[in-house]
């Protein structure tokens, strides 16, 4: 009788052990690919989150500024009356005065101010900068311009009237302001001039729209009486 063999140590031949190394670097491509997609996902969420909050401020910020509108002459130092509601020549400035809106570091005490949105067709953004007063004495008393929404690439403004209906911009035709009215002269003789800065220029209603370029057309309309 031939002795009996003895059995072979087990283990992974060449192309078992080639085979296994491709499972394993499948495996790993495919969970790093995961995580990336979950990355890329976690991203994304993050962008359209402060996009969705910056539209939210900048509407708010709108909402608020034309509720609060009254009809008041803003006296710019450096240029003629403007009317409580102003679209300047290009379309791509309106001044609005204010009023009752609650004070707002750093500039305590607000009270009658003026609000002035710009929007900047090269740079694509809307901006909003206060003037603390109406009236007020020195060129440089406005706050700093603040960038409140960027992608914006249209902005115009329609205004209702109770004779006209809806015109574009905000003026009407046929409906002024009231002139300024020279006040009583003081105790040394001098004249006081007290301006009239009651406006009967302000529209039943007003239509903003804004052209964006992540959000598309958004349009807000106010009731101003």
């Amino acid at each position: 009788m031939t002795p009996r063999s003895r059995p072979r140590d087990a283990g992974l031949t060449l192309i078992e052990l080639v085979v296994a190394m491709a499972v394993f670097a499948l495996v790993a491509i495919m969970g790093v690919q995961a995580l990336t997609g979950s990355l890329r996902s976690r991203d994304r969420l993050v962008a359209l989150d402060a996009e969705s909050a910056e539209l939210g401020l900048a509407l708010s910020l709108l909402r608020a500024d034309l509720g609060a509108m009254v009809p008041m002459l803003f006296y710019p130092p450096d240029g003629p009356p403007r009317g409580a509601l102003d679209l300047g020549p290009r379309g791509r400035e309106i001044g609005l005065s204010l009023a009752g809106q609650p004070v707002l570091p750093p500039m305590g005490g607000l009270g009658l101010h003026r609000a002035i949105w710009r929007h900047d067709p090269v740079a694509r953004t809307l901006s909003r900068q206060i003037w603390p007063v109406l009236s007020p004495a020195e060129p440089g008393g406005a706050a700093p311009e603040v960038v409140v929404l960027n992608g914006v690439t249209g902005l115009t403004l329609r205004s209702h009237w109770q004779t006209v209906g809806w015109v574009p911009g905000a003026r009407a035709d046929g409906i002024g302001v009231v002139p300024d009215a020279p006040g009583p002269a003081d105790s040394d003789g001098a004249t006081a001039t007290v301006p009239s800065r009651y406006s009967s220029t302000l529209p039943q209603a007003v239509e903003l729209t804004l052209d964006t370029l992540r959000h598309g057309r958004i349009v807000v309309m106010e009731s101003l009486k």
